[in-house]
């Protein structure tokens, strides 16, 4: 190897080390600053039922995938961004329960559900296992309500569904979705390098690396105990496993014949995003929408990427309002 391209990856692996130093002296400090800090009440419903479904997809096997269940009516089911639970929906499942009946599932690898240690982590990975779980649950005319990760699965799984089981989806809720092809975000940049990122994971508290992952207003708004509910997922090694490799496959091989297909969605959708969202530019959501031939378009002002914990109230009066029409 020459000197100049030696110098160049030894200063590239002198910084991480820097970088890794700087996050365990800040988890020492953010561990003694959180030991006396109050834990506000933001814990989730109680669920109707909860169960483990066992679902099979193409090279992944069985796997268990956690759900519960909330209130009656018309299904809607709920798909958390990357890094995310259920848990995430713990603000607007107490107002969609009172008409509808609410299905919130945790994707494979994230919260309770089952976390193998292999690479079938990608978006089609995720999308077949969705699938699998709504034709074995045999949903039909529900409402699929997606954030940012979880939006772009939804809407994988509607393309696939409206091929084999026409009337399974009735209309779609997207939040701050990366719909298309966008440049990666330093988190996704920091999962796809070697061997650094299993070290992090696994030697910083959870609560610190979900802290620093998350929108700068979402942090502000956050107590402690919500950030528990967040991070306590990651204190299994298998659950890291599953952030990192989903994190590194995040990107659809044939991207660009994917997103070709939005226009045959013909299922009404709400395209919800936020103004001030660093994560997921708003101009994916315009294009989307553009795509889309039954979108609507509302823009929240003043949040980031998470608006289920940011603009709670705002997002379930827009839901409230697209679902009723």
């Amino acid at each position: 190897m020459r000197w100049p391209e030696y110098r160049s990856d030894f200063t590239l692996l002198n910084r991480r080390f820097v970088q890794f130093c700087a996050c365990a002296l800040i988890a020492v400090l953010f561990t003694l600053a959180c030991e006396s800090k109050p834990a506000i009440a933001a814990l989730p419903p109680s669920p109707s039922q909860s169960y483990y479904m066992p679902v099979e997809a193409p090279g992944q096997g069985t796997i268990n995938l956690y759900a519960e269940e909330f209130g009656r009516g018309r299904p809607i089911l709920l798909l958390h961004g990357l890094g995310a639970s259920m848990f995430t929906w713990r603000n607007l499942i107490p107002l969609l329960s009172r008409s509808n009946r609410v299905i919130a599932i945790d994707m494979k690898g994230f919260g309770r559900s089952e976390k193998p240690f292999t690479q079938a982590y990608s978006p089609y990975d995720h999308a077949n296992l969705v699938l699998a779980f709504i034709r074995k649950r045999g949903l039909k005319d529900a409402t699929i309500i997606g954030h940012s990760f979880g939006g772009a699965i939804g809407l994988m799984a509607t393309l696939r569904l409206n091929v084999t089981n026409p009337g399974a989806v009735r209309d779609l809720v997207l939040m701050n979705a990366p719909a298309y092809e966008q440049p990666g975000t330093e988190f996704v940049r920091f999962m796809s390098a070697p061997i650094l990122p299993y070290a992090v994971l696994m030697l910083v508290p959870p609560e610190l690396t979900t802290w620093l992952s998350l929108d700068k207003v979402q942090s502000e708004l956050l107590s402690y105990e919500e950030l528990q509910g967040y991070a306590a997922p990651f204190y299994d090694a298998a659950a890291r496993h599953a952030l990192i490799t989903t994190a590194r496959r995040i990107r659809p091989k044939d991207v660009e014949r994917l997103t070709s297909r939005y226009p045959s969605i013909r299922q009404r959708t709400l395209v919800i995003w936020c103004d001030g969202d660093r994560t997921v530019p708003i101009e994916t959501g315009i294009k989307l929408v553009k795509a889309l031939p039954r979108s609507r378009f509302k823009v929240l002002s003043g949040c980031g990427h998470v608006p289920q914990d940011e603009r709670p109230e705002e997002v379930m009066q827009l839901i409230s309002s697209f679902l009723k029409n």
